[in-house]
């Protein structure tokens, strides 16, 4: 028993040395890895901060190349010696030795009074500027030895230049404009030592460029033609972590990085420490430091009492983390179980419901559909199993789209509109519903830029929502006032500001913090009755917040409520044709479809669809309407049946996106390619259950005219192709 104990007692020590080992050298490591890093993290300080400024003065450069084109518009230069006048005027005041302006055919206009011409003998031999601009190249910075006539080809020069876009001075049109510096400017920003230990620099900075030749160097030496290279220096190198062509490739790449690397007779290794410029300055800034600044920080540091305290500290916090996480775990898990929860309780309740009615009265319609006597009440189960189907149709929308804006992926589309057109479009649509309830509907516009950029799908979608709750709960007698105001933030943009008032029954305190809520919807006397899926608020306020709106809400109960909308938008000054003829078209006398059957000849449409029912209902409603019908049930037999038809035969075609054998796409795009008088011209709707929008531009791009989505709206479909008969 005892030799048992000895033993346990000495795998426990040897086990308890081991882990002290283990953990002073883990430590020993990581705290030689965390002074490396700190190192490294001054180092990358320095560096942007003299890449930082360097940039700073390249930036200023092409700022001030961009005022000296702006200013030159002021010269009214006639002659290319106005030209030429105006860059020495420039050049006198401006920090560059020398300023070029280039033509767009090639000319170079100096500031020395000698323009080189094309043709002009002279110009043979002139530097080509206008190959620093190759790629569509906006703004230049490279090297420069210059070989124009009164310029010192022994010194080394930067080059500046800006690409000039519609630009015309002295009758001729200018492509780029050239300032021309010293290279000594750019030394003189940069702070070239650091880590200074008894007067003597342990750390260097230098400029490459991306070939690796220094334009200043760790010496501060300014480099000319060229003659040092950094991959020459490091081939020298006995040992270095990179190889030059590992190295050049991380400079194509336009990486910050850093490596290690020694020469032969040195005791301590070098980091090279390598920052990009970017944005169009294809240059690098370099620093390097010596190995024995790390060394000296890390003996300072390392003894035992702070090895023991630092992995008690460790040990402990690293539970107390590990235990928050797994506490942070389980509270996320227990919140989205119960988000999961209850949406999956609304949307059973809410989905049942409608349900249970509609599979009730298709009970009492199968029971007593050849009862004579009861056709009366079959008329009105009728018309509530279409007013229940609606109200599912309207809930599956609604999860939808709040799906899609929680995701982040409906697409706002910002495309000109016409406020009027779009005020009297919503007014239209809920004035029937609100006047047969009894109640005052006023529409009030005071409108400043009538032509704006937005989504009227979306604005359209909002206002519905809000103007038709005001309907729900507005009493018989009472007013609804719907008005729309414009504010102008500057010359370009305007805040649109829609605001729905009303006269109802209010709504309570507690419930308006509520009302943006997902199937958010207040229970009292006063709205029991009324059905909704507790989801327009909600998603009005997610799509408003999307446009870069607000939507807010003032009220009272039994007095009512006020809903405002306000959006901003970029002013449109050029109206688009469509956008006019659409007005026109809408605001024009409206013939009725009838009148144009009485005097052309009956509309043949003809419906690609290969469902059966889906197929029956609209032949049925198109021939009982009037319309002539030929049905395909997938795209091969739509593109043959049109193929085969007489010219100008079909007038419309439905054509369903989703068929087999061809689907509605490919069909369209056939029908498209035939070479027939009416392929481009006849009007191809595409009928179809996917409403995103991506489907929506994939069907427009294939050549369709227009899209309807599933379940068709019966009304929508008809007035779409009254409108599309009556251009025939």
């Amino acid at each position: 028993m005892e030799k048992k104990r000895k033993s346990f007692y000495f795998l426990l020590t040897v086990s308890t040395l081991a882990i002290v080992c283990f953990v002073t050298f883990f430590y020993t490591k990581q705290l030689n890895q965390t002074i490396s890093d700190n190192i490294i993290h001054s180092i990358s300080e320095i560096a942007e901060h003299d890449k930082t400024a360097i940039q700073t003065y390249i930036e200023t450069c092409w700022e001030n190349l961009a005022k000296i084109h702006q200013r030159f518009f002021y010269y009214n230069c006639k002659t290319p010696q106005d030209i030429e006048t105006g860059l020495n005027l420039e050049c006198a005041s401006s920090g560059f030795s020398h300023i070029y302006l280039i033509a767009e055919d090639g000319a170079v206009y100096t500031d020395k009074y000698a323009s080189c011409i094309p043709g002009d003998h002279a110009a043979n031999g002139a530097q080509d500027f206008l190959s620093y601009f190759l790629n569509d190249t906006e703004k230049v910075v490279a090297r420069f030895e210059g070989n124009i006539q009164n310029t010192d080809g022994e010194k080394e020069n930067i080059l500046y230049g800006i690409r000039l876009k519609d630009s015309k001075i002295g009758g001729k049109k200018m492509s780029a404009l050239i300032g021309i510096s010293d290279i000594s400017s750019i030394r003189d920003n940069m702070v070239i030592d650091s880590f200074i230990k008894n007067g003597e620099a342990r750390g260097h900075s230098a400029l490459i460029d991306m070939n690796g030749d220094y334009i200043v160097n760790i010496n501060k030496e300014i480099y000319l033609n060229k003659r040092n290279n950094l991959f020459k220096h490091l081939s020298e190198s006995r040992d270095s972590e990179f190889s030059n062509e590992e190295v050049r490739q991380r400079l194509k790449n336009l990486e910050t990085f850093g490596f290690y690397h020694a020469h032969d007779g040195e005791k301590y290794r070098e980091l090279f420490y390598f920052m990009p410029f970017g944005n169009e300055i294809n240059l690098y800034f370099t620093m390097s430091v010596n190995e024995e600044v790390f060394m000296e920080q890390t003996r300072a540091f390392v003894t035992m009492s702070m090895v023991m305290l630092a992995i008690c500290i460790a040990t402990v916090i690293g539970m107390l983390l590990v235990m928050m996480r797994h506490q942070l775990k389980t509270i996320r898990a227990s919140e989205k179980a119960k988000s999961q929860k209850e949406f999956l309780s609304n949307m059973s309740h809410e989905i049942r419901t409608p349900l249970n009615g509609l599979i009730g009265m298709n009970h009492l319609l199968l029971a007593n559909i050849d009862d004579d006597t009861r056709k009366p009440q079959i008329k009105e189960w009728l018309r509530k199993s279409h007013s229940t189907a609606n109200y599912l149709l309207s809930l599956v929308n609604d999860v939808l789209d709040m799906s899609k804006l929680q995701a982040g992926k409906v697409d706002i589309i910002n495309e000109p509109l016409s406020l009027p057109v779009l005020i009297d479009e919503i007014s239209s649509m809920q004035a029937d519903n609100i006047k047969n309830r009894g109640v005052e509907f006023i529409v009030e516009k005071k409108l400043t830029e009538p032509y704006i950029e937005g989504d009227a799908t979306r604005i359209k979608q909002i206002l519905m929502n809000i103007i038709g709750n005001a309907a729900k709960f507005t009493p018989k007698g009472k007013y609804i006032r719907f008005s729309v105001t414009q504010e102008k933030t500057d010359a370009m943009h305007v805040t649109t500001i829609y605001q729905c008032e009303d006269a109802g029954i209010g709504i309570s305190k507690e419930y308006i913090s509520q009302i943006f809520d997902p199937f958010s919807q207040e229970r009292n006397r006063n709205t029991n009755g009324v059905k909704g899926t507790g989801l327009g608020m909600a998603i009005s306020k997610l799509l408003t917040n999307a446009m870069g709106g607000n939507i807010t809400v003032e009220s009272e109960l039994h007095v009512g409520s006020t809903f405002t909308v306000t959006i901003p938008s970029v002013i449109v000054k050029d109206i688009p044709e469509h956008q006019k003829q659409f007005e026109k078209e809408n605001t024009s006398e409206d013939d009725t479809l009838a009148a144009d059957k009485e005097s052309n000849r009956p509309v043949k449409v003809l419906v690609a669809e290969d469902v059966e029912l889906n197929a029956e209902i609209l032949l049925e409603i198109l021939e009982m309407e009037g319309f002539e019908t030929s049905l395909a049930k997938n795209g091969i037999e739509a593109v043959e049946l049109f193929s085969a038809s007489a010219i100008g035969e079909f007038d419309i075609i439905l054509m369903d996106m989703q068929m087999p054998v061809m689907d509605g796409c490919t069909a369209s795009m056939e029908i498209r390619k035939l070479e027939r008088a009416d392929a481009k011209s006849v009007m191809i709707y595409a009928c179809t259950a996917n409403t995103f929008q991506e489907d929506k531009e994939r069907a427009l791009a294939s050549g369709m005219n227009d899209f309807l989505t599933k379940p068709i709206d019966i009304d929508i479909l008809l007035k779409k192709i009254e409108n599309t008969a009556k251009q025939l």
